[in-house]
Order: structure tokens, then sequence, then C-alpha cells
């Protein structure tokens, strides 16, 4: 038997477990998986020769409302490690997207096409018609932050080049830049070369030779360039910046330092933190570079109009 204070101790204790589900209910991150159609005439002639799926993620933070005041929305372009499944996120595992989440940010990511993201047409693609289902179909701001890490540095690249009219700012973490110089020449994998001669459709797929004729157009130390006064320069649309080991023996430090070096000289907004580390892990973040990211996304989201 059950004396009188036992009963409403158990009685307040089931309110409370009860009050609380409720709460966590209301107040939790949302985590909503869907498919994103790409057709043929999204991409350039011939690359795609029927429709594709490819799977997508948004995340939404406990902040998030349908109505009332827009959430912000981060686009996280993952490397070549891993991607997007129709029901788990490579970036699930790392510290960065729960720390923009509890800070009243939105961030999503697509897979990139059938091989590892290599940063192509069809991943660019992806990411924009997932871009153009969530602000048709939720309560976030069209502009967003996009950011790359690893791989994903070529991804979001490309993604800001193509459509700079939606980015706000750009951050990377130990970004592939240079296509040739930091992936082909420098493979991680075995199989490195043979997915970049798959997704850029090379004019012969094997890893005898670099088509340079083939990813002309998406190979992002190249874009936007001119030379002015025997000096070369960049032309880029938002503020972007770089966090990158200097040691980094995957994906090497240079491509970075050149692409910051040439967009300030264009005139435009470049910075880059270099950090004593050997390790590429860092292209997916550490406390210090997260806080530091989630700063610099800070003040520029608190300097728009309201």
């Amino acid at each position: 038997m059950y004396d009188g204070k036992t009963m409403a101790l158990r009685l307040f204790v089931a309110i409370y477990l009860s009050l609380f589900s409720l709460m966590t209910s209301a107040n939790g991150i949302k985590e909503i998986y869907f498919t994103v159609t790409i057709h043929p005439g999204d991409l350039d002639r011939g690359s795609l020769d029927s429709v594709f799926h490819d799977y997508a993620i948004l995340k939404l933070p406990s902040t998030y409302t349908e109505t009332g005041k827009p959430t912000r929305l981060v686009y996280m372009a993952h490397g070549a490690g891993g991607g997007v499944s129709e029901n788990e996120w490579f970036l699930n595992r790392f510290e960065l997207q729960k720390l923009l989440l509890e800070n009243g940010y939105a961030v999503f990511d697509v897979n990139g096409g059938r091989i590892e993201n290599m940063g192509g047409e069809l991943a660019v693609a992806s990411a924009y018609n997932a871009w153009k289902i969530i602000v048709e179909n939720y309560n976030v701001y069209p502009q967003i932050f996009v950011g790359g890490f690893s791989m994903g540095g070529l991804t979001s690249t490309n993604f800001v080049l193509r459509h700079s009219s939606l980015v706000l700012a750009h951050v990377m973490y130990s970004p592939v830049l240079d296509l040739y110089e930091q992936a082909w020449k420098n493979p991680w994998l075995k199989s490195t070369r043979q997915a970049i001669a798959e997704v850029y459709h090379f004019s012969s797929s094997t890893e005898a030779e670099y088509d340079f004729k083939a990813t002309r157009l998406w190979n992002p130390i190249n874009q936007h360039s001119l030379n002015k006064n025997g000096e070369s320069i960049k032309i880029y649309p938002v503020p972007v910046k770089i966090w990158h080991g200097v040691g980094d023996p995957v994906v090497t430090v240079e491509s970075s330092r050149r692409f910051c070096q040439e967009i300030n000289l264009g005139g435009g907004s470049a910075e880059l933190v270099e950090i004593d580390s050997d390790d590429h892990g860092l292209s997916c973040g550490n406390p210090t570079m997260n806080g530091e990211l989630l700063a610099f996304l800070q003040r520029i989201n608190q300097a728009l109009p309201r």
C-alpha cells in the first residue's frame, strides 16, 4: 500500500514527465527528409538523359514557426566522405549543425548525385531545387547562407557563383577550390579520379588524363577571374571566410590562399584563418572554428533589415 505522500509524489512526477514530453515535442528540432527531382532541362544539354531523384534533408530549429518571422536558412554542402540518404545525414555526426540549430538557423543539404559528391552540375542543380522546395513550403527567408566542407567547398562555391542573388555570405572549412590541383593531382581515395571523370563527363572516363575542357566552367579557382595590371583578380559576389589547416595533406591550403588573395585584390571581402594543424578532420570543424563561424554569420544576419 502507498501512503498519501507517496501517491502525491508519484502523481507529481507523472504530470511533470508528461509536461516535459509535451514541451520536448513542441520545442524540438524537426528533421525532414525529402526527394529532389532534377530534369534533363535543369542541366546542360546531354549531361542528364533522364529524370533523376536526389535525397535531401531539412532541419528546423526549435524556434521555427509556420507564421510570423521567417527563419534564416543555411545550405551545408557535405564533403566526399558521406552525404544524404533517405533517412540519414553525414553531417549529423558533427557539432556545427547543432550549434546553428540552437541559435535559430535552419539547415539543409542534398546528396548531390549518384556518385560521391564532386561538386558538379548535378549537385548544384539539386541544391537549388531543394532550396525552391523549402522556400515554397516553409516559413524561411529566401536569401541564405552557404557553407562548404572539404569537397563541399567545390559544390558550395559553384552554387554561389550561379545563384549569387540568393546568397548572403559563404563559409568553408578546408575546401577544395581547385579540382585539378587539390583532387586530381592529390587523390585521397583510389576511386577519386574515376569519380571526377564520371561526374564531369570526361571524354575518356579513365584515370589516364585530366579533361580541362570538361571542368572549365566548374573549377572555382578559375571562375570569375581577370588579369589586372599583371595580377590575377577574382570578382566574388559575397563575403567569404575560410578556415584551413596549414599542414592539411588531403586538401592543401595553397588554393585557399590564392582564392582569398584574388578576391581581395578584386575588391571583394575574403578572410582566411590558417590553423596550425595537419588534420583534415577540421573540414567538419571544432568548437573554436564553429564559434567563429557562427559569429561571422550572426554579424551579417543582425545587420540585415528586419
